[in-house]
C-alpha cells in the first residue's frame, strides 16, 4: 500500500540544511510577521461577540423568522407598551424575589419588604444627564402605556387580595374580571392552589420587571447606566431580613461570558508557568554521574519552543481579526490547547535532534531531525487541523468560530515549528558543535571523547512525544545515548507482563468493562445548555437562573400568531380555529383552556352572555367584534394582540397558551418540536409561535445530528490521513476501533460525570477526534515496523514508543490542568472531556492496542528472537561500552 511517509522523510531531509543555511531568516521572520498581525488584536473588542442569542444559537435558527415576524406585527412602541406582548426589549432590569426561610412569598411580611424594594427601585434610584443638571429615574426612562410606568402592580393586588377578591377572579394563572383577563402566570411561581377555585393560596418566588427606553441612542446610554446602577444598589447595598432578591438586566449573561474571561488570564499565565517548569526540566541532560552537561542540554530551546507557541496565537487571532472573524468568548480556551500541542511537537524535535550523530554537520543533523520527526509532527498537526476544520462545517456561530481560530493556531503552530523553531534549533546546534555553554554560549573547555563516554542517563525530554519512526537497534549506533529509565521500563517491565496470557485476558475483561461503562453513560446523555451554565457557579446570573427555573414548571406563555386569519362568518372555519386553538392547548407541556388568552373566546363568553344568534354576518363577526374590542374593559391588550387598520379587513391576531413542564432543557427541546409540529400542521393560517426559551431549543435540537455529522466526517478524514501514513489495512482497522472506542468513553464517560451535551462538548468531542488519532496511529505503526512474534512485536512498540505516549498525554493534561480550577461550566467541559480523552487515549496506546495488536495483526516470518533473548541483549547493551542510539 503506498505511503507519502518516505517522500515527507525526503522532502523534510532536503529542507534541514535550507533551514540551517538561512536559519537567522527563519528564526526571525516568523517574529517579524507575528508583529505586523499582531495589530489585528487591536480590533479585539470591535469584534468581540458575547451575545447568547448569537452565539450559541444556530444562523438559521427558526426562532429568528418567528420573532421578526411577531415583531414586524406588533413592532415596540414605546408609550404604548404592555408587558408581555413585546420582544424587542434591549434594556430592562427582571427582579426575583424569595423568602429567605423559604416559605410562602404572598405573607404580608413579605409583600411589604418586596413593595418596599419596589418603591425604591422606581423612584430612588438614579442616573445623571450627561450635562449633570438632571437625575434620571425609572419614571423617566420607562416604557409606559400612555405616559404611565408599569409598577408591577401585582404585589399590592396580592397584598390586597382578600378584598382584591371579591372583585376580580384571581384564578392561576389566568384570572381578571370578564372580557377582561389578567395573566398570573408570570407573576408568581410554584404556587399552591385551592383545589375548588383555583386561587393562589401560596407561593414561592414572585417577579418584577423594570422595562427602560432604548430610542433615541442617548437614552439608550441612560438606561444602561440605571441597569448597572441597579445592580450595584442590589448587590451591595441592598439587604433584608425577610427575602433573597435575584436579578438580571440585559447585559448579564454578556458580563457574566466577560468575567470569564478575565478570569483566563491568572490561569493562562499559570499554564506557561507549568509547562515552562516542566519543559525546562525535561531539557537538562544529566551525565551518569548527576551532573548537567551544560554543552547538551537545551533549556532555551524548551523556552524557544513556549515561544513559538505564543506566536502562533497571537499570529493567528491577528489575523482572524483584521479579516473581521467575529470573536467569542470561547475562543480563550484555544492558548491553552496549543499550548500543550506546541509543547509535544517540541518534545519530538527535540527528541529526534537528540538521536543524530554529533560528528555530523548542523545542516546535516537538523535534516536527519526533521526528516526523523516528519511523520510524527505531521500527523499530529494534521489531524489536529482537520478536526477542527471538520468543527467548522457548523451553523452554531460559537463552535465554528472557535474551530476557525484554533484550526489556525494549531496550523501556524507546525509552520512555525518548521521555521522559527527549527531556525533556532540551528543556531544552537553551532553552539552545541563548537562545545559552547547552552545558556552563557561560552567555551566549555572539556574532553568531548570524555563526555560521551560519561553519558547522560537523559531526562524526560528525550522521549518522542507522539511516536518514533524507527525501532531501538543496536545497529543504529551513532551517538553515545543509552536508552533512558522510562523506556527500560516500558522495554523491561510492563511490556513483558502485557504480553503474558494471563494479563491479555484480563486486559480484554477491563476493556469490556469500560465499554460497558461508556454505554451506559451514552444511553444516559442529557441534551441542553442551560443559561446559568454561561457564567461562573457563584455569579449572581447563575442565581437568577436558578431561582427563575421555578416559572418553567408552569406559567410561560406559548405566543400562536396566525398571519392569515380565517373567515369569521363561515361556522366551519370558526370550528377549525378553535381546533387549532385545542391542538395548542391539549398537550403535555400546555396548560389546557384555562391558561389560553384570546380575544376570540373572550368575545364569545360575551356573546353568550348576550344570548345572542351567532349569525354569520359580517355585522356581528367583524361589525361588533371591533366595536366590542374598542370599547371593551380589556381594549388595551386585545389592541396589542390584532392588528386591523381602519377601514380595512382583519390582517393578523395572536392569541397565547400557558405553558407548563419546562423543567431542564430536554424540556424545552421537545416541547419546541412538538409545538411547531402543531403549528405546521395548520399552513391555511400561517401559524407563528414563539416562546422565550426558544432560542436555546433551536441549539439543542441541532446538536446532537450536528455532533453525528462531524463526528462522521472527522473519522473518515483521520482514517484516509492515518492511511496515507500508515500503510496496512488492519492498522486502519484498529485505529477505526480505538477512535470510535475513545469518543463512545469519552461521550459516555462525561455524561456521567455531568456534563451535557451542547454547543461546548460538541467543540470538545470533535477535538478528541484528533487527539485519537494522535494517541493511536503511532503505535500501530511501530508495531508494522517491527519484527519477531506478535508479542515480540508489541515489545518493541512499547519500548520505542510506550514513554513518548505517556509524555504527549501528561504534557496535555499539564497544560490544560490549570482549567479545572475554574468554578465555570464552559471551562470545565473542557477540561473534563480533553482529560477523559488523554487517560482513555494513553490507556488504548499503552495497554489496550498493544494487546490487541497481538491478536490480530500476524507475525513476520524473519523472527526467531524469544522475548527474554530480547531482554538480555537490552541489559547487555545498557552495560557495554558501545555507543548507541537513544530512542525512548
Amino acid at each position: 500500500m503506498y505511503s507519502l511517509e518516505p517522500l515527507l522523510k525526503r522532502v523534510f531531509h532536503w529542507y534541514g540544511p535550507v533551514v540551517y543555511r538561512y536559519r537567522w531568516y527563519f528564526f526571525l521572520l516568523p517574529v517579524a510577521l507575528t508583529i505586523c498581525l499582531s495589530f489585528g488584536l487591536m480590533r479585539l473588542q470591535e469584534l468581540k461577540v458575547d451575545d447568547p442569542s448569537y452565539v450559541f444559537t444556530p444562523t438559521d435558527a427558526r426562532w429568528k423568522s418567528e420573532i421578526k415576524t411577531l415583531t414586524d406585527l406588533w413592532p415596540l412602541q414605546q408609550d404604548k407598551f404592555i408587558i408581555g406582548k413585546s420582544f424587542e426589549m434591549k434594556r430592562y432590569v427582571n427582579v426575583l424575589a424569595t423568602a429567605k426561610d423559604g416559605g410562602d412569598i404572598l405573607r404580608p411580611e413579605m409583600l411589604a419588604a418586596i413593595e418596599e424594594l419596589n418603591q425604591y427601585l422606581m423612584y430612588n434610584i438614579t442616573v445623571p444627564t450627561a450635562d449633570g443638571k438632571y437625575d434620571l429615574s425609572y419614571q423617566d426612562l420607562c416604557l409606559s402605556y400612555e405616559w404611565e410606568c408599569p409598577g408591577n402592580e401585582h404585589i399590592k393586588m396580592f397584598a390586597d387580595r382578600e378584598k382584591v377578591g371579591k372583585y376580580v377572579d384571581l384564578s392561576f394563572p389566568k384570572g381578571g374580571k370578564q372580557d377582561t383577563p389578567v395573566y398570573l402566570g408570570g407573576s408568581v411561581g410554584e404556587v399552591t392552589l385551592n383545589k375548588t377555585d383555583r386561587t393562589v393560596l401560596k407561593a414561592n418566588v414572585t417577579q418584577m420587571f423594570y422595562f427602560l427606553k432604548q430610542d433615541p441612542p442617548e437614552v439608550l446610554n441612560y438606561s444602561t447606566a440605571f441597569s448597572y446602577a441597579v445592580e450595584h444598589y442590589l448587590l451591595h447595598e441592598y439587604s433584608s431580613p425577610l427575602i433573597h432578591v435575584s436579578f438580571v438586566h440585559y447585559q448579564s449573561v454578556e458580563d457574566g461570558l466577560e468575567e470569564n474571561a478575565n478570569r483566563f488570564v491568572p490561569n493562562f499565565i499559570a499554564s506557561i508557568t507549568i509547562l515552562t517548569v516542566f519543559s525546562l526540566a525535561c531539557s537538562f541532560t544529566v551525565r551518569r554521574n548527576y551532573s548537567i552537561d551544560w554543552v547538551r542540554s537545551q533549556p532555551l530551546l524548551a523556552v524557544v519552543g513556549l515561544i513559538n507557541c505564543v506566536l502562533a496565537i497571537v499570529s493567528s487571532f491577528g489575523f482572524m481579526l483584521l479579516l473581521g472573524v467575529p470573536y467569542n468568548v470561547i475562543n480563550t480556551i484555544i492558548p491553552f490547547l496549543a499550548l500543550a500541542v506546541g509543547v509535544d511537537d517540541m518534545f519530538i524535535i527535540m527528541a529526534c535532534w537528540n538521536r543524530t550523530d554529533r560528528t555530523e554537520t548542523t545542516g546535516r543533523r537538523l535534516g536527519e531531525s526533521l526528516s526523523h520527526a516528519a511523520v510524527a509532527i505531521t500527523i499530529t498537526s494534521l489531524t489536529d487541523v482537520l478536526s477542527f476544520a471538520v468543527g467548522c462545517i457548523t451553523n452554531l456561530p460559537g463552535i465554528w468560530l472557535f474551530c476557525s481560530y484554533a484550526c489556525l493556531v494549531i496550523f501556524l503552530c507546525y509552520t512555525y515549528q518548521l521555521t522559527f523553531f527549527a531556525g533556532f534549533l540551528a543556531i544552537v546546534g553551532d553552539a552545541e558543535r563548537d562545545n559552547r555553554h547552552c545558556v552563557f554560549f561560552y567555551k566549555v573547555k572539556q574532553d568531548r571523547i570524555a563526555s560521551e563516554k560519561n553519558a547522560m542517563e537523559p531526562t524526560a525530554m528525550h522521549a518522542d512525544k507522539k511516536h518514533q519512526m524507527r525501532t531501538f537497534n543496536a545497529n543504529e549506533v551513532k551517538n553515545g545515548d543509552a536508552p533512558s529509565l522510562p523506556s527500560r521500563f516500558f522495554r523491561n517491565i510492563l511490556g513483558p507482563i502485557l504480553v503474558k496470557p494471563l494479563c491479555k485476558a484480563s486486559i480484554c475483561a477491563l476493556f469490556v468493562l469500560y465499554i460497558a461503562g461508556a454505554v451506559y453513560g451514552c444511553t444516559r446523555f442529557k441534551e441542553g445548555l442551560n443559561p446559568a451554565n454561561l457564567v461562573t457557579g457563584d455569579h449572581y446570573v447563575a442565581d437568577f437562573f436558578h431561582v427563575v427555573s421555578k416559572f418553567w414548571d408552569q406559567g410561560t406563555q406559548l405566543h400562536v400568531a396566525v398571519v392569515k386569519p380565517p373567515n369569521f362568518t363561515d361556522p366551519i372555519a370558526r370550528e377549525n380555529m378553535m381546533a387549532m386553538v385545542r391542538a395548542f392547548e391539549n398537550t403535555e407541556y400546555t396548560l389546557g383552556r384555562e391558561g389560553t388568552v384570546f380575544f376570540f373566546i373572550e368575545y364569545l363568553k360575551y356573546l353568550e352572555s348576550l344570548n345572542a344568534e351567532l349569525e354569520n354576518t359580517e355585522r356581528l363577526w367583524y361589525g361588533k367584534l371591533k366595536s366590542w374590542l374598542e370599547f371593551t374593559g380589556g381594549s388595551t391588550q386585545w389592541a396589542n394582540d390584532i392588528v386591523w387598520p381602519a377601514n380595512d379587513t382583519l390582517q393578523a391576531f395572536r392569541f397565547q397558551v400557558a405553558m407548563k413542564n419546562m423543567r431542564e432543557p430536554n424540556d424545552h427541546k421537545l416541547a419546541t418540536k412538538l409545538l411547531r409540529e402543531i403549528a405546521d400542521k395548520y399552513p391555511i393560517y400561517n401559524l407563528t409561535i414563539f416562546n422565550e426559551m426558544f432560542p436555546f431549543a433551536d441549539q439543542y435540537l441541532i446538536v446532537l445530528p450536528s455532533t453525528l455529522r462531524n463526528l462522521f466526517i472527522a473519522l473518515i478524514c483521520m482514517i484516509v490521513v492515518s492511511l496515507m501514513l500508515i500503510p496496512s489495512i488492519l492498522c486502519g482497522f484498529l485505529i477505526l476501533v480505538a477512535i470510535v472506542t475513545i469518543n463512545i468513553g469519552v461521550f459516555g464517560y462525561m455524561t456521567l460525570w455531568g456534563v451535557n451535551l451542547d454547543a461546548v462538548s460538541m467543540i470538545s468531542i470533535i477535538m478528541s477526534i484528533g487527539f485519537a488519532v494522535d494517541l493511536s496511529s503511532h503505535i500501530c505503526y511501530a508495531y508494522v515496523c517491527a519484527t519477531g512474534t506478535p508479542d515480540e512485536r508489541a515489545l518493541e512498540a512499547l519500548e520505542t514508543l510506550g514513554w513518548p505516549i505517556f509524555q504527549g498525554g501528561f504534557s496535555t493534561l499539564l497544560g490544560i490542568s490549570v482549567l479545572g480550577t475554574v468554578d465555570a461550566y464552559i471551562i470545565l467541559t473542557f477540561f473534563k472531556t480533553i482529560w477523559l480523552e488523554m487517560v482513555f487515549g494513553m490507556a488504548h496506546g499503552l495497554i489496550f492496542l498493544p494487546v490487541a495488536l497481538t491478536f490480530v495483526v500476524s507475525s513476520s516470518n524473519n523472527s526467531s528472537v524469544t522475548i527474554t533473548e530480547r531482554a538480555e541483549k537490552s541489559e547487555k547493551l545498557e552495560k557495554s561500552e558501545k555507543p548507541s542510539v537513544h530512542i525512548p
